[in-house]
């Protein structure tokens, strides 16, 4: 499609009209920019002047009621769980005991774990087996064997050292 002289020239204004319109709107936001700038370096200072004293104000006078209530929620939280951890380790420690009977040893000691490290539940003592009390007293008595015969075959015997009376001396 051809276009005129005439056109050509009208739509080469109207662009360059529109690039100054342009132009002109970037600065205008450039301006805008810095006043909203500005604005907002006032609102700082304004706030940091006449609204931060207001606010630290109206909080010092809340401050002790909304102590109060924290102290007080921190007191029926420790009265909740000191009343109910007997009640969840009792429970805690029939749900092993039941898992027990029923075989499944692996659950039973994931529970009693649980517990254990929640504080809720003692660890379980390790029972003494007669077995090593019995090697350790076997070590023992072996040990004081061996060191009475060596006592007795490095003890100093003045019999066993004396030379005969009968024999005269070489010479």
């Amino acid at each position: 499609m051809s276009l005129s002289r005439k056109r050509r020239r009208e739509l080469r204004r109207l662009r360059s009209q529109a690039q100054d319109l342009l132009d002109q709107q970037r600065v205008v936001l450039s301006e805008a920019g810095s006043v909203l700038h500005e604005a907002g370096r006032q609102a700082r200072r304004l706030g940091d002047e006449h609204l931060a004293p207001r606010v630290q104000d109206a909080l010092e006078g809340v401050r002790p009621t909304v102590d109060r209530g924290v102290l007080q929620a921190r007191r029926a939280a420790e009265n909740v769980r000191r009343l109910s951890a007997p009640l969840v380790a009792g429970a805690l420690a029939s749900t092993v005991r039941t898992l027990e009977r029923m075989e499944n040893r692996e659950a039973a000691s994931q529970l009693r774990g649980f517990g254990e490290r929640r504080g809720l539940l003692a660890p379980v003592k390790k029972k003494r087996r007669v077995g090593p009390i019995i090697a350790i007293a076997l070590g023992v008595t072996a040990a004081a064997g061996v060191g009475y015969v060596l006592l007795q075959a490095f003890r100093s015997d003045d019999e066993l050292w004396v030379a005969p009376e009968d024999s005269a001396p070489l010479s």
